[in-house]
């Protein structure tokens, strides 16, 4: 997931030294999230803030696992991934590794939610919803087929008159501890029923998720798996960590695959060090930063090159539980300041597109929200407000841009069957010509990684001509299984608008699998490429 073109690195913290195997100078955030390898006791797991109880442990998807994580009575929360308390997750990683299973281990981070300070009151016909939809623009009608957005966070207050009786539900049972998940869901999907607000898409299907007050990484993970089982067709998540959640990050790339579009709140911490977010920060993310009334960046909002665009996120006249309503008028409306607020606008709208583009993609769709987005500030995309503020309009008008197929493949394990159980399809076995379209960010899709069998006794050229941007050409042998630590068996790093090229020998009498990798130039100006790979034959 990416787009065409023009991002570039413009804040010092989002440009750091990157793995050396595949280039000398890039961004860290073009490594995609490791495969974590912690245990209780560890140095680095103490570090990070989570819930020292329980720990997570992955392993391949299969009856074997299945059964050894049951034995030692550990609780899946969706794909390769399980919680087992603490006392018990060294235990099942031996069992996994005995196995020939395990994938990761690591703690049960904590997030918080995505809500600043209160704002002042404001009247209900508050004019936020305005900046981001035409208030002439007609949505598309609700039918019980429209698709559905799924918003992980607390539980929200279904007696409230904009929940009540609309086509807003609940899966879970949490009890209703404080306004956020009223609030964002209110926000989204708001009906047209004569009192309080409306929502950026009125009446649309949405469903809440609840999860704790402390939110662990298990939660979302969980929730995550369950919105996909649900059939949502976007899910948003309001809420976050300056920690990376491996099993967050698979169920994400699960969701990916699934044809999900994924939408994440920046984050308030600008003046407490603006560090990188997640799940906002990680691949095939849409990540939502916060703006005034003025449309200028918010004092709060995360900046970054995570961000990708941005919405209203001050002053959000929003429906709250009466109970929790804390500017004194007990109404069930206040107004709320957070970049909680803006990534449900830019859920309902990412919705809104999908039914109003069914041909589009998941990740044309994702394009198109973030493209069609209104320019404000310097001209082009900056750390603060991404492409923009969010336009409906400029989404539903946007040319899309080709599709980029085969995503997830941001490294080894997301293609070899470790994590989905089944490899991914080659996409060359020694004849013919193969040719693919790829897009390449540095944070939203930071690799793309191919499966390739070269022919006993040939040599294969492999061919990276770009579309935009700088992309490079890396190769490794078929037994590797991460890609940021392997032996190269070839590479192209031309800088500019150069064809990359390889050619890659097999003098042994068998066949050898490989896999083809294509990532950014780390030293070109662009945190974004297009490109199109094409592997045959090498002529004699």
């Amino acid at each position: 997931m990416t787009h065409l073109l023009g991002r570039r690195p413009a804040v010092a913290s989002a440009v750091t030294a990157l793995a050396a195997v595949l280039s000398s100078s890039a961004p860290a955030a073009a490594a995609p999230p490791q495969l974590p390898q912690l245990l209780p006791g560890d140095a680095v797991a103490s570090s990070v803030v989570a819930d020292r109880s329980r720990w997570i442990v992955a392993a391949r998807p299969g009856a074997e696992s299945r059964a050894i994580a049951r034995r030692l009575g550990a609780r899946s929360i969706g794909g390769s991934a399980w919680v087992v308390p603490a006392t018990r997750a060294r235990g099942l990683a031996k069992a996994f590794e005995r196995a020939g299973v395990l994938t990761y281990s690591e703690p049960d981070r904590l997030s918080r939610r995505r809500q600043a300070v209160g704002a002042d009151p404001l009247s209900p016909q508050a004019r936020w919803r305005d900046v981001v939809a035409d208030p002439g623009l007609a949505p598309p009608p609700v039918t019980p087929t429209s698709p559905l957005l799924a918003l992980i966070d607390s539980r929200l207050d279904e007696t409230h008159p904009e929940i009540g009786g609309s086509a807003i539900s609940t899966l879970g049972s949490q009890p209703l501890s404080d306004s956020h998940g009223t609030a964002t869901a209110t926000v989204a999907a708001a009906p047209v029923n004569g009192v309080g607000m409306v929502g950026v898409w009125p009446g649309m299907r949405a469903l809440n998720l609840p999860v704790p007050t402390q939110i662990r990484c298990s939660d979302s993970s969980s929730n995550i798996n369950r919105a996909v089982q649900a059939g949502a067709a976007v899910i948003n998540m309001s809420y976050g960590s300056a920690s990376a959640c491996f099993a967050e990050y698979e169920q994400l790339q699960r969701a990916t695959r699934a044809g999900v579009t994924l939408v994440a709140a920046a984050g308030n911490e600008l003046a407490a060090g603006n560090p990188l977010e997640f799940p906002a920060s990680l691949p095939h993310v849409l990540t939502v930063a916060a703006v005034g009334q003025d449309l200028k960046a918010t004092y709060f909002s995360n900046a970054n090159a995570a961000v990708d665009l941005s919405a209203p996120g001050e002053g959000i006249v929003t429906a709250v539980p009466p109970g929790f309503d804390r500017d004194r008028t007990a109404d069930g409306y206040e107004a709320l300041d957070g970049t909680s607020f803006s990534a449900p606008m830019v859920s309902a709208a990412a919705a809104w597109v999908r039914a109003a583009r069914p041909d589009l993609t998941p990740d044309q769709v994702a394009q198109v929200v973030r493209l069609g987005a209104r320019d404000v500030g310097r001209r082009g995309w900056e750390p603060s407000t991404g492409f923009g503020v969010l336009s409906v309009e400029g989404a539903l008008a946007r040319k899309a841009p080709p599709e980029d197929p085969g995503e997830p493949n941001d490294d080894i394990v997301w293609v070899d069957g470790r994590a989905f159980g089944k490899p991914a399809a080659r996409l060359w076995q020694g004849r013919g010509v193969a040719r693919r379209f790829g897009l390449l960010d540095r944070f939203e899709d930071p690799v793309d990684v191919f499966r390739v069998r070269l022919p006993a006794r040939s040599r294969t050229l492999i061919t990276v001509r770009p579309r935009g941007g700088d992309p490079d050409l890396a190769v490794v042998p078929g037994t590797t299984k991460r890609l940021y630590r392997s032996r190269l068996l070839a590479r192209s790093r031309r800088s500019g608008d150069r064809t990359e090229t390889v050619t890659v020998p097999n003098r042994s009498g068998r066949a050898r699998n490989v896999y083809v990798a294509t990532y950014v130039h780390s030293g070109g100006p662009s945190l974004d490429a297009a490109y199109d790979l094409i592997i045959r034959r090498a002529p004699r």
